[in-house]
């Protein structure tokens, strides 16, 4: 759905972060989905509870982002200055531990059903490849303000009943994509609306109070320069605003940071400070592209690395890396629409060993096509040719 410009660029060498010591000795109860070690920090006294990453101490409620003492902040696992999280101190987050939804509703399940319908039995084989592996659902422009919430409700909802994790991606920031491909998105004045009705959604669909949603936020955007100084300003303003009402609601919310052959971490971990990356989990790197999730996993340790260095605390330096199509990793001369040859990449999966990479998503949805270029459709139209070429060539 969307498309990606890759530039090669050198990459600084990542510096070194120190790490917080661990919280201990907080007595109070702990739900079975948050079971921890005694914690304790400043302020917290015997009877403090914590629930959903939420610690409530002498009547005072202390969200998460916290900081309880030296580096060592409070989140759904407790994160030290060097992104760790401490299984010591908090058990991972139920996000994390859960599988990912399985959303029914993609266009890759509509063309099984239907290859399986017309008979064509080993098409629809080689696509279940694609449509029994957990994916984002996007949301933007296509539905109206006044329908989104109940959208996303439905669909976060929907994972909470199967006590999986929902993946969001939020597609509708105004001149989306800079007019190419992926061109529209909502007026500077509507968009604010949409947001708060996803916001409400998000809540609608929590669990005791707090989303445990992971939202991906605008694709296409921070990382693009659409030569209107004005307007990306407006653009980063609209976004951090975004961050901040959308974590609220208790999701995990990562903002674009392009991949490791575009801007160089110090650029990007600037573009992400200016989107409001201090009220966000983290980041996100390598939608809709192909790097090998190797060299992300680089390039968002240097990316962590600058943020650290302007003063980001940890519990806003996660990520996540996109692994849709880099099962091949990406074309010599950067090729980013629908390149030949690419195949499906490791499927997706959280981690909860206490770093800072959250999980490896299917953000970009197999199938769909970047945009009209090698014979395929318009950019997010399903495309069977390039969605049996993903798997053809397919990470084994």
């Amino acid at each position: 759905m969307t498309r990606r410009r890759t530039r090669l660029t050198a990459l600084p060498v990542r510096s070194a972060l120190p790490v917080a010591a661990l919280v201990v000795g907080l007595v109070g109860l702990v739900p079975p989905a948050h079971a921890a070690e005694p914690a304790q920090g400043p302020g917290l006294t015997d009877g403090s509870v914590v629930s959903d990453g939420v610690v409530v101490s002498d009547g005072v409620v202390l969200s998460d982002g916290v900081v309880l003492s030296d580096g060592v902040v409070l989140s759904d696992g407790m994160a030290s200055s060097d992104g760790s999280s401490g299984a010591a101190a908090v058990a991972a987050s139920p996000r994390l531990t859960q599988k990912l939804y399985l959303d029914p509703d993609t266009q890759a399940a509509a063309a099984v059903d239907a290859a399986r319908a017309a008979g064509r039995t080993s098409v629809a084989k080689r696509l279940s490849l694609i449509s029994t592996v957990p994916q984002a659902r996007w949301f933007g422009d296509w539905t109206t303000v006044g329908a989104t919430r109940s959208e996303v409700a439905g669909y976060v909802r929907a994972a909470r009943a199967k006590s999986q994790t929902p993946v969001l991606v939020l597609y509708a920031i105004p001149g989306r994509d800079c007019g190419l491909y992926s061109a529209g998105g909502f007026t500077e004045k509507t968009y604010p609306r949409w947001i708060t009705q996803v916001a409400k959604g998000l809540t609608d669909g929590a669990v005791r109070g707090s989303s445990r949603a992971l939202v991906v936020l605008e694709p296409d955007a921070l990382m693009l320069d659409c030569d209107d100084d004005a307007a990306d300003a407006r653009r980063d303003r609209l976004i951090r605003n975004a961050t901040k009402e959308l974590a609220a609601t208790g999701a995990w919310v990562y903002l674009e940071a392009g991949n490791a052959r575009w801007r160089t971490p110090a650029d990007t971990a600037k573009r992400l400070r200016a989107g409001g990356i201090a009220y966000a989990r983290g980041f996100a790197t390598n939608i809709s592209n192909f790097g090998f999730t190797t060299s992300e996993k680089a390039y968002a340790a240097k990316v962590a690395a600058r943020l650290a260095a302007a003063g980001v605390s940890a519990s806003h330096r996660h990520y996540v890396i996109d692994t849709s199509r880099n099962g091949r990793g990406p074309m010599a001369d950067g090729e980013w629409c629908n390149p030949p040859k690419r195949g499906l990449g490791a499927h997706p999966r959280t981690f909860t060993s206490g770093g800072a990479l959250d999980a490896l998503l299917w953000i970009k949805l197999p199938g769909e096509s970047d945009g009209p270029c090698h014979g395929a459709p318009g950019a997010g139209q399903w495309w069977e040719a390039g969605a049996l070429e993903l798997v053809k060539y397919r990470r084994t």
